[in-house]
């Protein structure tokens, strides 16, 4: 656990502006819908490294279709740029966008990504950043603090006067999956675009009935767990936040009280939120946790609420160490109902952070993946 993602909460975003680059990931299926073939792609330059993006126009309304133009750019560290990762979703659900006025069949699960990062990042993030009272900007999450400075600049060209536009990478529009080169070549890429994003986002889908309490509970526990805690170091320093004490867990040990008519907390919307969280089908994939454990800023993107991946780990942390050891301040008759709590991508998770953390503890570039050839 580390000191650059202390001090994260969820950072709700409605109707904001972000002017970098934002790229996308998933996996493409077998068969292409008739209209994605209709795109007349370029052939790429392997020598400048070049890699092709959608330009999204911006809208007010998260129902709008999505808009965009495909350009060419060449990659490279200077770059800037968020990731995105999402499955694919259903292929016989799916939406129509708009790309260089030409009608593309995508999922209705990637559109509505598309869409939610839209209505996330335009217009005026920002300026309303700039605008919040000074109590409130210790809520805002550092790494948006410094994607604020960093992007400033381009939230006006300079040239001509327009507001910036935002890239996205998408692979199932982006690659020419029917050239064998972009194809060979497009794992290290994805490998390279999400070690240099400014941060990457996996996509959960749209928000449940308890999501929200969910969200709070893990900021809650986040906040209340030790920054190294599980380390080494702290084991032998703070023995009392280990089993059976668990001396830190009692300002939260109002979350596994009963309810007001004696429900038991499992049965609660905080538990319940929490089950389905974890069960979202983008935490069973342990593929696309293996990528996006390899950002140097990873967060998670449900409805249009950004929950950074620090927060995820403290949930999944804390249920694990009540399933695997005694407690004297978690019941212990509820430890059949942890057992229940899906924690098999807890341990991908954990191990997939702790190995890419080496990266995270240097703010060189030294540490990221260089481009292929």
């Amino acid at each position: 656990m580390h000191p650059w993602c202390q001090g994260w909460t969820p950072f709700n975003i409605n109707l904001h502006l972000f002017p970098a680059s934002v790229v996308f990931a998933f996996s493409v299926p077998a068969t292409l819908p008739d209209s994605k073939m209709a795109i007349a792609y370029k052939r790429l330059s392997p020598s400048t490294r070049e890699i092709r993006l959608l330009e999204i126009q911006p809208s007010h309304n998260l129902d709008d279709p999505i808009k965009c133009r495909l350009v060419t750019v060449p990659h490279s560290k200077e770059l800037e740029y968020i990731a995105l990762s999402s499955l694919y979703g259903d292929p016989a659900e799916t939406e129509t966008i708009f790309a260089s006025g030409r009608p593309v069949t995508i999922t209705a699960h990637l559109a509505l990504a598309l869409r939610y990062m839209r209505t996330v990042f335009y217009p005026g993030i920002l300026q309303r950043c700039q605008r919040m009272p000074a109590s409130r900007l210790h809520s805002v999450p550092r790494w948006l603090k410094h994607l604020f400075a960093s992007h400033s600049s381009h939230l006006r060209d300079g040239e001509f006067g327009r507001p910036g536009v935002l890239r996205v990478w998408l692979d199932f529009l982006c690659v020419n999956q029917n050239d064998e080169w972009e194809t060979t070549k497009q794992p290290s890429d994805r490998k390279y675009i999400y070690g240099y994003a400014d941060l990457v986002v996996g996509w959960l889908g749209e928000k449940a009935e308890h999501t929200d309490i969910t969200i709070t509970t893990m900021e809650e526990i986040e906040e209340a767990m030790p920054p190294y805690w599980g380390e080494q170091s702290h084991r032998k320093s703070h023995p009392e936040d280990y089993s059976p004490t668990h001396a830190w867990t009692r300002s939260i040990q109002y979350m596994w009280d009963e309810g007001p008519n004696g429900e038991p907390p499992f049965l609660l919307p905080r538990w319940l939120g929490c089950v389905e969280f974890m069960n979202r089908p983008y935490f069973q994939r342990h593929w696309i946790v293996e990528e996006i454990a390899t950002a140097s800023f990873p967060a998670f993107l449900v409805g249009d609420t950004l929950v950074p991946w620090r927060q995820v780990l403290s949930l999944y942390r804390l249920m694990e160490e009540f399933k695997f050891y005694s407690s004297d301040v978690f019941p212990g008759h509820l430890r059949a109902e942890v057992a229940s709590v899906p924690l098999e991508t807890a341990q991908k998770l954990l191990d997939e952070y702790a190995k890419e953390k080496p990266s995270r503890d240097s703010s060189s570039s030294e540490n990221l993946p260089r481009p292929p050839s």
